[in-house]
């Protein structure tokens, strides 16, 4: 009997720590954005297109347990087409070699969400701005809707990108700024 109840209260402990529902991007109300600062005096934007991820949201206590990203580097885009190609060349991105760059959540704490990014096959540590609004329903589709922003920081150069590229050329310093909206599966 023991036993019995024993495994009956690790089995109801198990389920109530598994209450986090999946969510789809909706990449149409979505956005992986990065800004860089040209020649220390303006701001160029650019963004990657083709992105995808992994996001399970817990409803009842409004807590992300998981998020994981990656974009595909080829589909960078700062509306010069030249500039994106040299951006994709083995001195910068290097697309042909890496092909996809990630983000895996690893702590969220308050409106600091922590996680490993890895560009180049370097990972690094990057700490984020994070908030989230919802869930609430969609008026059409009648599911549970959510949006994440994440904003932070990185240096191009921790993940050897752009390595001869001087700093009063193209900053160092990348501003992301991550936008998702998403649907419980």
């Amino acid at each position: 009997m023991r036993k019995l109840l024993f495994v009956s209260s690790a089995l109801a402990l198990a389920l109530s720590f598994s209450t986090a529902t999946p969510y789809n991007i909706d990449d149409t109300h979505s956005a992986v954005n990065f800004q860089v600062t040209h020649m220390m005096i303006s701001d160029v934007d650019g963004a990657f297109n083709k992105f995808s991820g992994k996001i399970d949201f817990d409803e009842k206590s409004k807590a992300l347990k998981v998020l994981e990203g990656e974009v595909e580097i080829a589909s960078i885009d700062t509306k010069n087409d030249n500039r994106d190609k040299h951006l994709n060349a083995p001195d910068f991105f290097d697309s042909a070699k890496f092909p996809k760059a990630t983000l895996v959540m690893k702590s969220l704490e308050g409106s600091k969400l922590t996680a490993d990014v890895t560009i180049r096959g370097v990972t690094k540590e990057v700490v984020f701005d994070f908030s989230v609004k919802g869930p609430i329903e969609h008026p059409m589709n009648k599911k549970q809707m959510i949006a994440l922003k994440l904003e932070g920081k990185l240096n191009r150069k921790d993940f050897g990108i752009g390595m001869d590229t001087k700093d009063a050329l193209v900053s160092d310093t990348i501003a992301l700024r991550i936008q998702l909206e998403a649907h419980a599966q």
